[in-house]
């Protein structure tokens, strides 16, 4: 994932973290995602990515299949993702407003405004 767009909004993960998650990637192309473990199971949705710069609008593919094999819930910056992510049925159960003291030299802010961290769990979970 070393090559997107959008690195600040991304959670780096070591080789070990992404040893102790479940990970699905397209056969032969730079595209997939990861289910970390929370509450028990297999259930947070990580590490959504489409490194393909030939491959388009494959994002709603993504997380129906990582609804589909358990994914339950997820966070992220608010902004263009919030209506995908209403439109796939995750619901809104907390938010962290944006802190600048996350962003001492203004790049994340310049780029992207102040947006919240919102934590999403799909309407399906329990």
């Amino acid at each position: 994932m070393d090559i997107s767009k959008h690195k600040e909004m991304q959670t780096p993960y070591s080789t070990g973290e992404l040893a102790q998650m479940k990970l699905y990637k397209l056969n032969g192309y730079n595209i997939g995602f990861a289910l970390k473990k929370k509450n028990g199971g297999y259930k947070e949705i990580v590490a959504v990515h489409n490194s393909e710069p030939d491959f388009k609008n494959v994002g709603k593919e993504l997380m129906k299949a990582a609804i589909k094999n358990g994914g339950c819930y997820l966070d992220h910056f608010d902004g263009s993702l919030s209506s995908l992510y209403d439109s796939l049925g995750f619901e809104e159960i907390d938010r962290d407003k944006f802190d600048a003291q996350y962003d001492q030299d203004g790049s994340f802010r310049n780029k992207y405004g102040e947006s919240d961290v919102i934590y999403r769990k799909h309407k399906n979970c329990k």
